[in-house]
């Protein structure tokens, strides 16, 4: 498998490279990192369309992030948005760490099903160096639910989607303390560009289903356009179109891998012209049809 920051790097390639096994319908992995993980010393930086948070159980790792090292310890824990440059560097022959790993499209679902997880937006905008330490307790209920969640991955249970999102809703909830600690010890308080992408995002996660360009939230927070893109490249290095577009296909992938609703039901939910405009918009994204990806993730 090639690696190199070049080439995206999905969950189900990332997983099949490392032989790991816990993994969920190619969009949630949670997996025990040891020395012995496969290909765990090949590894070159890569960007991976993947959210991830590992949590150190023993001994000690160093990461490249962005092409700064970094050591981990008992303890840390390492939270990594697709937008991160990432490899591992070496680690010690007792390293131990839980990973959980989460597609994009599936994590920024999640993303807008809570308002509270706003926050993660804005730690992820505004954070260089994504390295929390636990205490003791902490770490023994993260990995508790971590395992629990691995668990449920690996074994045919009858609710098992139901058992995997109520788990990592309740991992997130964990770690979502951190995180707000974090956000509320990064300024005392935002300036007015930050407040202006939080509003943003707030509004985006109410009317993306119906509102797909930027002229409407601009509208919505009485500034130009020009001024709002500006915004938001000044904050997160990213477009507009980037956060309406991931939202909208996240919600796209999963009314097409958890429903039975038809591609034209689908394609009206989430206010596109007609199912051609629909099909064209997933395409461009998925690389393949609604009808396909559909096909091909039903029975994963």
């Amino acid at each position: 498998m090639a690696f190199g920051k070049e080439k995206i790097i999905r969950l189900s390639e990332l997983m099949a490279y490392h032989g790991v096994k816990e993994v969920y319908r190619n969009s949630i992995a949670c997996f025990r990192m040891n020395s012995l993980l496969v290909n765990i010393d090949t590894i070159p930086p890569a960007f991976a369309d993947i959210f991830s948070f590992l949590v150190v159980q023993n001994g000690t790792a160093v990461f490249s992030i962005n092409y700064r090292e970094c050591t981990v310890r008992e303890g840390d824990l390492l939270l990594f948005s697709p937008s991160v440059l990432v490899s591992l560097t070496r680690q010690s022959s007792d390293f131990v760490a839980m990973n959980l790993l989460c597609e994009r499209t599936l994590f920024e679902h999640i993303l807008s099903s809570c308002t509270a997880y706003q926050s993660y937006s804005l730690f992820f905008c505004r954070t260089d160096w994504p390295l929390l330490h636990l205490t003791v307790e902490q770490v023994e209920g993260m990995v508790a639910c971590m395992r629990q969640i691995s668990h449920t991955i690996s074994r045919p249970y009858v609710y098992q989607e139901e058992l995997v999102n109520h788990l990592m809703h309740v991992f997130l909830l964990q770690v979502l303390e951190l995180v707000e600690a974090r956000v509320g010890m990064l300024t005392p308080a935002l300036n007015h560009t930050e407040t202006l992408f939080h509003q943003f995002i707030s509004l985006l996660i109410q009317h993306y289903k119906q509102e797909h360009y930027i002229d409407f939230y601009a509208r919505m927070l009485s500034i130009s356009t020009t001024y709002l893109s500006r915004i938001i490249r000044k904050v997160t290095q990213k477009t507009a179109g980037y956060f309406i577009t991931g939202l909208l296909y996240a919600e796209a992938c999963r009314l097409l891998v958890y429903t039975d609703r038809p591609v034209q039901a689908i394609a009206d939910e989430l206010c596109f012209s007609d199912q051609s405009a629909f099909g064209k918009f997933f395409k461009s994204n998925a690389g393949i049809s609604p009808q396909k990806f559909r096909m091909e993730n039903s029975n994963d």
